[in-house]
């Protein structure tokens, strides 16, 4: 991914972000077809480094192997010119994270099963303990568990970092309603850049 200096997302922020992620696209290649394949799906990051979730047998991927891609999204929209001076061009802001890693499937009954609860307990708050025995059963048969160990992590927050303070903020303001979340970040992320910035040019002025 192309990413300019002052777009690439921060280790703290990308940290954060991982420990929050949720859906992803997970993007293989089919070892037959040389078919790039992609499934959207919830996910959690451990602290093995690694991102796990599971696929039914029936999905192709779950045939797959080698280096695989997962993509997640945060919040993103339009930029409209209208919002800022005469000259200025439109544009999208959004946050991006790349992850990439060695794809392992796993058959093992014990490690579906963990998978299970890992996503239950992080979205429902339920455990495996929950459900019928037979149906759990079923399940675990119905499906293969998924591990991306990771090997490379592309991250870009592409929040305006290239305009001014006023801009910055004139931009948030009219996403507040609609994008609030990205209208935080672009505050958060982006002023604290341009003061920097700017701080730098005063210090090197003579």
């Amino acid at each position: 991914m192309y990413i300019r200096d002052h777009f690439r997302t921060s280790p703290e922020d990308l940290k954060a972000f991982l420990s929050q992620v949720t859906t992803g696209t997970l993007i293989t290649t089919d070892p037959d077809t040389g078919r790039i394949v992609a499934s959207f799906l919830p996910w959690v990051f451990t602290e093995n480094n690694t991102l796990t979730t599971h696929i039914g047998v029936i999905n192709s991927q779950a045939l797959h192997s080698g280096e695989a891609l997962v993509i997640f999204m945060g919040e993103d929209s339009y930029v409209s010119e209208e919002w800022l001076r005469d000259g200025a061009a439109p544009s999208w802001n959004y946050e991006t994270v790349h992850v990439y890693g060695d794809l392992v499937i796993h058959r093992e009954p014990e490690w579906i099963i963990n998978s299970f609860q890992d996503i239950m307990i992080r979205y429902s708050k339920k455990t495996n303990q929950d459900y019928d025995g037979d149906w759990l059963e079923g399940q675990t048969k119905a499906c293969v568990g998924v591990e991306i160990k990771i090997t490379d992590i592309e991250a870009k927050s592409k929040l305006s970092q290239n305009l001014s303070a006023g801009e910055i903020e004139t931009i948030a303001s009219h996403l507040d309603s609609s994008c609030p979340g990205l209208a935080s970040r672009m505050r958060e992320v982006s002023l604290p850049h341009i003061a920097a910035r700017e701080a730098r040019v005063d210090q090197a002025r003579p």
